[in-house]
């Protein structure tokens, strides 16, 4: 791999120097306190690069060393008149003393390194660090769904994602006192533990990044300074995450189960109300003023058929006479499927058939086709036709139909 492709691949993919010094100002309160003990030993930055952290502690009068094997990155972190040298990281710590520095930092180098140089990497850095000195050491969070199944591989060098419990095993194996894991540089909404979570958010809202940070073993007065920076909770893990977003789910359901609860119950007022119309109506039907008054009901439509009659004459008479026969024996035919089949082939026998669809047709000229056709045979009498019936009874409706818009 050519010198400057690494340090243009960093560039595109990692970030600018400002995004990464920005990130790494997560760990300058942990630093500052080890050099306010001790204030002529320095850090020592294995796999450098550009020199963004660095650059942050002279920034902030903090001594620092950097060591990296590509030459493209460190001619950049030279640039800005950083101490760096080329060379292999566990190489350079085996040439530093016992108990010289005041920490050892790797940012994103530990994905680079075959896992048993990993191992010597933490001892070698238990043995160079001061008492009390952290080793803190940053990855790729496979966690994070996205980050442990694509963005990983996008870096040709990067080895093997590292699970947080797996890294985090290898100091307290090696002896260091303490080490914690610390999640970063997550989503503003999803450190909000009150927003409400999507499921890409879940998929690639955990921290995309972590840190295993590790104490070696110090004076009591040291370690009390960072007892609570080991004990706060940092980041976010996928299983929070997922919990929150469950929850989130159960709540909308139960927001919905309401609502449905809410519509049921109007349904069954409605259903209520239709019944007691019913009973009403059934009750107007059963009384002894409807007895009563049916044969005066009667006079009247009787009058109201015989002045209908007397303005449009006999030739209405016949017809209407004739359209209520043929829907009499429609509806007779579906009782009667038998006799219904045997009248149909009598008919069709003797050459009827035709002639009786002719004076049907006929009586429909000149019809009230809303009144005579589709309140004279019910929905529930047609439904009770057999298929035959059906068909003959859709004929006569579409002829009818056919009829009464002619005659618009």
């Amino acid at each position: 791999m050519s010198n400057n492709f690494y340090r243009a691949f960093e560039d595109k993919h990692r970030g600018s120097v400002s995004d990464i010094r920005q990130r790494l100002t997560v760990y300058l309160p942990l630093i500052s306190k080890l050099n306010a003990y001790f204030p002529d030993a320095g850090i020592i930055d294995i796999g450098c690069g550009r020199g963004e952290w660095l650059k942050l502690l002279r920034d902030n009068n903090i001594q620092a060393v950097g060591v990296d094997l590509d030459e493209g990155m460190l001619a950049e972190a030279r640039k800005d008149g950083l101490t760096v040298e080329l060379g292999d990281c566990i190489n350079f710590l085996k040439m530093q003393n016992s108990d010289s520095a005041i920490a050892i930092t790797g940012f994103h180098i530990v994905e680079h390194l075959p896992f048993e140089i990993v191992h010597t990497l933490v001892l070698e850095a238990l043995r160079v660090l001061k008492p009390g000195g952290l080793l803190i050491l940053e990855t790729p969070n496979p966690e994070n769904i996205s980050v442990g199944s694509c963005s990983f591989y996008m870096d040709p060098t990067h080895q093997n994602p590292l699970p947080p419990e797996l890294l985090k095993f290898l100091p307290d194996y090696y002896g260091f006192e303490r080490t914690r894991i610390v999640r970063l540089q997550e989503s503003v909404r999803v450190m909000d533990s009150t927003s409400e979570l999507t499921l890409t958010e879940v998929l690639k809202g955990v921290s995309p990044d972590y840190s295993c940070v590790s104490q070696k073993a110090g004076s009591q007065e040291l370690n009390t300074e960072f007892n609570e920076f080991f004990v706060k909770k940092i980041g976010v893990t996928l299983d929070e995450l997922a919990d929150r977003y469950d929850i989130s789910i159960r709540d909308r359901l139960d927001e919905h189960a309401k609502e449905i609860e809410i519509v049921r119950a109007e349904l069954g007022s409605i259903v209520n109300s239709n019944k007691d119309l019913e009973q009403r109506l059934a009750a107007i039907y059963a009384s002894n003023s409807w007895r009563i008054t049916a044969p005066l009901r009667r006079v009247i439509d009787l009058t109201k058929r015989t002045n209908n009659a007397r303005k449009k004459g006999l030739k209405y008479l016949t017809k209407a006479f004739t359209r209520k026969i043929f829907q009499r024996l429609v509806i007779l035919a579906g009782k009667y499927p038998t006799a219904r089949s045997g009248s149909l082939y009598l008919m069709r026998k003797f050459g009827v058939y035709s002639l009786l669809r002719k004076i049907y047709f006929k009586s429909l000229n000149g019809s009230d086709f809303s009144h005579d056709f589709n309140h004279s045979i019910s929905t529930t009498h047609v439904h009770n036709l057999t298929n035959r019936a059906k068909e003959i009874y859709e004929d006569l409706q579409h002829d009818e139909v056919k009829h009464h818009k002619g005659n618009k």
